[in-house]
């Protein structure tokens, strides 16, 4: 039994425009830059979730009491998350806007700010997700674990609640799409999980 296969910790959100490069498993260290074309989503309030479903057809004879075959014919992979951080930018991310951030910086009879105007988009954005965490082996070696959308769309997942009592987070859903050009079998989602450091 393995002890680094037992994960509790933080994670790291980032995201991409669909097809960017993947980091390296070998070269991209836990909690460095996933690379040119990432973003990081910054720090976030509640735990990551991902939700899998699938919808299946079970083909019965009349022969037989119980099917004799079963297909998938749907599938769903759902992650959610609060981000911490009231930033324009997250905010466009969770409005699944077409949009843009305009930014002003700060002068003599001006305030620095970032302006986003939202509503009346028909078609999603979409993105590629990346999501890490990671474990220690024997040797204190942080061994990363990592999961990848390859192509999503992102929602608000909940209200915008601003208290004296809580922080305010960004409620954030990210739904999966199929990537029809990667091999079926291989089109929704993809795992890395370290399970050794490497040899010197």
């Amino acid at each position: 039994m393995a002890v680094a296969d037992i994960l509790v910790g933080p994670i790291n959100i980032w995201y991409s425009p669909v097809g960017t490069a993947l980091p390296s498993i070998n070269t991209i260290a836990v909690g460095a830059s996933f690379g040119a074309g990432w973003v990081s989503a910054g720090m976030t309030l509640a735990p990551l979730s991902l939700s899998y479903e699938a919808d299946e057809f079970e083909l019965e004879v009349e022969q037989y009491p119980s099917p004799v075959s079963r297909a998938r014919t749907k599938e769903k992979a759902l992650i959610e998350t609060q981000l911490a951080e009231f930033t324009a930018a997250n905010l466009l991310l969770a409005l699944a806007s077409t949009q843009t951030v305009t930014a002003v910086a700060a002068g003599a009879s001006v305030h620095a700010s970032d302006t986003l105007k939202f509503g009346g988009d028909i078609l999603l954005p979409m993105l590629q997700w990346g999501f890490e965490t990671w474990a220690l082996d024997a040797s204190s070696n942080k061994l990363p674990k990592r999961v990848f959308i390859y192509k999503a769309t992102a929602s608000i997942g909940g209200k915008l609640e601003f208290s004296k009592k809580a922080a305010l987070g960004i409620p954030l859903k990210i739904s999966a799409l199929v990537d029809t050009a990667k091999t079926a079998g291989q089109q929704l989602m993809e795992f890395q999980i370290v399970t050794g450091w490497k040899t010197s």
